[in-house]
């Protein structure tokens, strides 16, 4: 465990456990693990500093699913009975997942829409192996996010993250810009595969 998360782990009377696999299926197994009614997701990406309990307890008292904010930006609260019931993040969702289980959870639940009830930080970038190794996967599974949501899929949707970098790039010639426009470009040829193993 590292020394940062250890020191969290303690600060917080929190439990700890090591688990092997993607985002998606890591966030479903702490839901499936946590004894509380109502749990809160976010990635070790993102520093929560304040949260209007005030705000919280107000909507846990009312008959409410799932809790959201008008501007979608790192607020899924869910009671954890619903969240296990409409089957918590698709394990072959790495790009729209947070939208698949929004639109379930709207679908399936009652919705208490919030301006914010947390504050937020600057996000902690992770290492680079993370970032490079998440920028692929999020890449590679956007045909799969397409196929469930046909709505969605226009002319532009699949080329549009590398040409997205490609002009970033151009306007910017950094290492970073650079491996992102590579690796974005990877990932899209490499969905049809993805899609196939994962349908």
């Amino acid at each position: 465990m590292p020394s940062k998360t250890r020191n969290y782990v303690k600060k917080f009377h929190a439990k700890y456990y090591h688990f092997i696999g993607n985002r998606e299926e890591a966030r479903n197994f702490g839901v499936e693990k946590a004894n509380s009614e109502w749990v809160y997701i976010f990635d070790d990406d993102v520093v929560l500093q304040k949260f209007n309990w005030k705000i919280f307890q107000e909507i846990a008292t009312k008959d409410y699913d799932f809790i959201h904010a008008k501007e979608g930006s790192y607020e899924w609260i869910f009671r954890r009975d619903f969240f296990l019931k409409i089957g918590g993040y698709d394990p072959n969702l790495c790009y729209g997942d947070d939208y698949d289980i929004t639109a379930r959870a709207f679908k399936h639940g009652k919705t208490a829409y919030v301006t914010h009830i947390g504050k937020f930080g600057t996000p902690i970038t992770g290492t680079l192996k993370m970032r490079w190794k998440g920028t692929l996967y999020y890449s590679m599974s956007m045909l799969t996010f397409f196929a469930k949501y046909p709505t969605f899929r226009t002319a532009l949707s699949i080329p549009y993250r590398p040409v997205f970098f490609l002009r970033k790039l151009v306007q910017n010639r950094t290492r970073e810009n650079l491996t992102k426009f590579m690796l974005t470009t990877l990932g899209i040829l490499l969905g049809p595969g993805y899609h196939i193993k994962h349908s």
